[in-house]
């Protein structure tokens, strides 16, 4: 009986030990493909940074609002030469100024109003404008509740800058829709225009069950030291890229243009160009528009790729854009001197095979500077190409400085007859020089 026992107990254990030996051996196997899954995964990450890499910044902890954690700046420069750079931590607007062209700032300081969403990342962030009186004017879009829906909002200092009024909704529609990646140009009188994408059109043709293109270009004016707190509302154009950013310059006879990625035909993304209060309209009895590139870009998606607009003494449009087309890919450059009604033929500008991305530019007394990011294979470089022809020749580009962990787009401001670029770059440092 004893050895009965014995031998039913030692069965028993060796079923257990065999037991343990195959749970061992599934929870080993198991290991082994899940670590192989891992390996495979980051080698396909590591490959893909290296043949596209990202721009988005790495995530830094932040407990104060430090420019380095910021993932978007915008800067511009007040009538009396100080230069501002906004940015955005804590569902907060945060300034600083610069009497120095950048060298030093003063201490970081809260837009003085309450706390909400705030679009800053890519093509879409705050913009800031001044008047000749000591105004200070803001805009920027605030995410909705549901995905790709926002509202543009507004606010204004008399003070420069000590206290803000609270801010308002530009859009008047009423509707859970997209209205962002907005403008902002404001007169030495203090009249405003905000230019931006507009989801209502396409909110309102998916409701019927039909099909909508794109979005909606719209332009909102107001005056608030005027008293007139209300903007209009306005439509441009339809069918417009949902997600590139707007430019905008005011010309010579004061009348506002604006450059942007238009959709043509079968989702063919060009560039279109438009004066306002001209005469002309279309079919649809919106402002007659140009179209300024010819690249034949096909792509069923948004490039995040906006253009740069500015305006000479002479009246003369220079324009630069980013596309990948059949019949031109890369930067391109050119110059009007009848509002896009004809055109310079577009220069190349950059390497391809460096993936220059994301120009900008900015001109003045016949000097055009154009500045765009490249990737040498580890680091991520800003470049500079200038013309002090009105943007007949140029001379040889040359890069300006170099960021680790990647940039947010370049921009390009004008003071006087400076030029100064200013370039995020994460995790660094805010890097700016006159030009």
């Amino acid at each position: 009986m004893v050895n009965a026992m014995t031998y039913s107990h030692q069965n028993d254990t060796n079923r257990a030990t065999k037991l343990c030996y195959q749970h061992a051996y599934y929870v080993a196997l198991i290991f082994i493909l899940l670590l192989c899954l891992l390996t495979v995964s980051t080698s396909i990450n590591a490959h893909q940074h290296s043949t596209a890499p990202s721009t988005q910044p790495s995530v830094v902890a932040c407990e104060v609002a430090e420019i380095r954690c910021a993932k978007t700046v915008t800067s511009a420069y007040a009538p009396n030469g100080d230069l501002w750079r906004l940015w955005v931590f804590n569902k907060t607007i945060w300034y600083q100024i610069s009497n120095d062209h950048g060298a030093s700032y003063t201490q970081p300081k809260s837009v003085p109003i309450a706390a909400e969403n705030i679009s800053a990342r890519n093509e879409n962030r705050p913009k800031i404008a001044f008047d000749n009186n000591s105004g200070v004017y803001l805009s920027w879009a605030m995410p909705r509740e549901k995905k790709y829906t926002a509202d543009v909002r507004f606010s204004f200092s008399e003070d420069y800058g000590k206290t803000f009024t609270d801010a308002i909704t530009i859009n008047n529609d009423n509707l859970l829709a997209g209205h962002s990646f907005n403008e902002l140009h404001v007169t030495e009188q203090g009249d405003v225009s905000i230019v931006w994408l507009d989801g209502r059109l396409s909110h309102q043709l998916r409701k019927q069950g039909k099909k909508a293109k794109g979005s909606t270009l719209y332009i909102g004016q107001a005056n608030p030291r005027k008293g007139m707190q209300g903007f209009t509302n306005i439509a441009l154009a339809n069918n417009t890229c949902v997600c590139c950013r707007i430019a905008i310059d005011e010309n010579k006879q004061g009348k506002l243009a604006v450059f942007w990625r238009h959709i043509y035909g079968d989702n063919i993304r060009e560039f279109a160009l438009l004066t306002l209060n001209e005469t002309l309209q279309n079919s649809d009895n919106l402002p007659l528009t140009q179209q300024i590139s010819h690249d034949y870009w096909q792509i069923n998606g948004c490039p995040h790729q906006g253009g740069g607009i500015s305006i000479d003494e002479q009246n003369q449009y220079h324009l630069v854009w980013f596309n990948q087309g059949t019949q031109g890919k890369g930067i391109f450059y050119a110059h009007s001197k009848d509002q896009g009604n004809t055109l310079s033929k577009p220069l190349a500008v950059g390497a391809q095979s460096a993936q220059a991305i994301h120009p900008n530019l900015v001109v003045s007394n016949n000097k055009v500077t154009l500045v765009w990011m490249a990737f040498n294979g580890e680091t991520h470089e800003l470049w500079m190409q200038q013309s002090r022809d009105g943007g007949k020749t140029f001379n040889k580009a040359a890069i300006l400085a170099e960021a680790e962990q990647g940039g947010d787009r370049p921009f390009l401001l004008k003071q006087g007859k400076q030029h100064l670029v200013s370039w995020l770059r994460f995790k660094q440092d805010h890097w700016t020089q006159v030009l």
